[in-house]
């Protein structure tokens, strides 16, 4: 939890209060190519299709596990998203360090969505299958980081933001009521070193290149680092959500 907490407080004050990294995402926002109409996964999230998904993976929690992980895998997701909202428009703030219209856009609500709804099915399905679970997670929450920039929807922090409030939401939860159960994931162990793996490796390639575009003023390699970052990020954080899980009875 400290490692997020520490993820979510850093892309804040040096992405969102600091005038060089507001500058730095706002070449991010420049290079993008916005859209209204992105593709999936990105255009299936609306209030009527993440209740749904909530009720899907309530569902199975409830048969897999019982009446109170149903109840954690869909009350947390929930809190998670409406907390997000809340930082975003009535906690946290943006001040304009330059001259630019820069709305408060931390931490990313799309980003949240996906994070906690990734948590939760991680968190609902059986234990022996946790591990595939987890390695789509890690796909999805990079696809989602990929797009959100991409298409000019936020900036590199605001994705950071939102995948660490829905880590931290679950690790909360676990805190309160560990989730335990009984048998391990197929192949665990692996999965979990081979995510552990890549991911750094992506933390190491998003740094390489903030640094050359940084000292060469390009805007699209920017781009291409906070993608880079943001898949880093969205595959440690499915490694973590299944480290969360503990495989005792």
């Amino acid at each position: 939890m400290i490692f997020w907490l520490a993820v979510g407080g850093g892309s804040y004050l040096l992405g969102v209060q600091n005038a060089m990294g507001q500058r730095a995402e706002d070449s991010v926002l420049d290079a993008a190519e916005f859209t209204t109409s992105p593709p999936p996964p990105l255009n299936l999230v609306s209030i009527p299709s993440v209740a749904v998904a909530l009720l899907v993976i309530g569902l199975i929690a409830l048969a897999v596990h019982g009446v109170k992980r149903a109840i954690v895998v869909t009350v947390v997701p929930a809190l998670a998203i409406a907390a997000s909202q809340l930082l975003k428009l009535h906690v946290l703030t943006r001040p304009e360090l330059f001259e630019l219209d820069a709305p408060n856009t931390f931490p990313s609500g799309h980003m949240t969505v996906f994070t906690v709804l990734t948590a939760a099915l991680i968190w609902a399905v059986p234990a022996k299958i946790r591990g595939f679970a987890t390695l789509a997670g890690a796909v999805l929450l990079s696809a989602v980081g990929w797009q959100l920039l991409a298409y000019g929807w936020h900036r590199p922090s605001d994705v950071l933001g939102g995948i660490a409030l829905g880590t931290i939401a679950f690790a909360f939860a676990c805190l309160i009521r560990p989730a335990n159960s009984r048998g391990s994931a197929i192949g665990g162990w692996s999965i979990s070193v081979g995510l552990a793996i890549i991911g750094w490796v992506m933390v190491a390639a998003a740094l390489v290149l903030a640094a050359v575009a940084a000292a060469n003023g390009d805007a699209s390699m920017m781009l291409s680092a906070g993608q880079f970052g943001s898949i880093a990020a969205g595959i440690l954080a499915a490694r973590a959500l299944l480290l969360l899980c503990s495989d005792r009875a």
